[in-house]
């Protein structure tokens, strides 16, 4: 039984979502199978089945629980959002955000402050290894004619693990605060 009257193109929709032909006629026989969608007419001309719309009203109705064929829905409304990012529901994934050359002064200021420091961060021989390569290496890209700027975002990202290995010092702690304001969270 199918309750809607809007019919679509499937191989349409395809298209706008970048999916090849092969690739949106293997979801078209899939979700036929599925019985939430039926095909209607010649040149694969598609409308959402009642067990379909059943299906999104199931999800809509209980947001936070996955339905047969979808997972929890989930919705981030942000009105305005600058230099910042969003992961979520990514175990061991990582982020990058690259520093931007408005902020290589701050950086070279917390550069400064760590080579400063590094003697009393109570670091092991090798992370006070890393620390001084990593620091270099940031150096180094500041002093080109064009810094690379996700490199210097690796590079802090380095140090910012190591300093949360010595957060119990006071001055990793706050070294480690001016770092993840670099990272931009």
């Amino acid at each position: 039984m199918f309750i809607n009257t809007v019919r679509v193109s499937f191989a349409k929709g395809g298209e706008e979502l970048g999916f090849d032909r092969d690739l949106t006629a293997n979801i078209g026989y899939y979700l036929k199978g599925e019985r939430l969608i039926e095909f209607q007419a010649l040149g694969g001309i598609i409308g959402i089945s009642h067990w379909g719309v059943r299906e999104v009203e199931e999800s809509l109705s209980n947001p936070d629980r996955p339905t047969y064929h979808f997972p929890p829905v989930n919705i981030i409304s942000i009105g305005q959002m600058i230099g910042s990012q969003i992961q979520q529901a990514s175990p061991e994934a990582t982020q990058v955000i690259a520093i931007g050359e408005n902020r290589f002064e701050e950086l070279k200021e917390v550069i400064q402050s760590l080579k400063e420091s590094i003697d009393q961060l109570s670091l092991e021989a090798q992370q006070k290894s890393d620390l001084q390569a990593e620091i270099q290496t940031i150096e180094a890209q500041l002093s080109a004619s064009k810094p690379k700027a996700t490199i210097i975002t690796e590079c802090l990202g380095s140090i910012r693990r190591i300093l949360e290995g010595a957060a119990g010092s006071i001055f990793a702690s706050k070294l480690l605060t001016k770092i993840v304001a670099l990272l931009g969270g």
